[in-house]
């Protein structure tokens, strides 16, 4: 994980401190790395102060730094 972008790691810590289940998320745009997948875009906004994108993925979301 050192090659991890700082806003990368963040997001990983914030997410997990609050029992979100990060994954890692290979998506659209070319963005690879840590991201949630939930039913509510809101349970990771209040989990961490990391500017996010998400995608939707049909039945979910799909969260990630920015």
């Amino acid at each position: 994980m050192d090659d991890e972008p700082k806003r990368y790691t963040k997001f990983r810590e914030e997410c997990e401190a609050a029992g979100l289940d990060v994954q890692h998320y290979r998506g659209r745009f070319f963005y690879e790395g840590p991201a949630v997948a939930t039913d509510s875009l809101e349970t990771v906004f209040r989990a961490t102060k990391i500017d996010c994108q998400w995608d939707q993925l049909g039945l979910g979301w799909i969260v990630y730094p920015a």
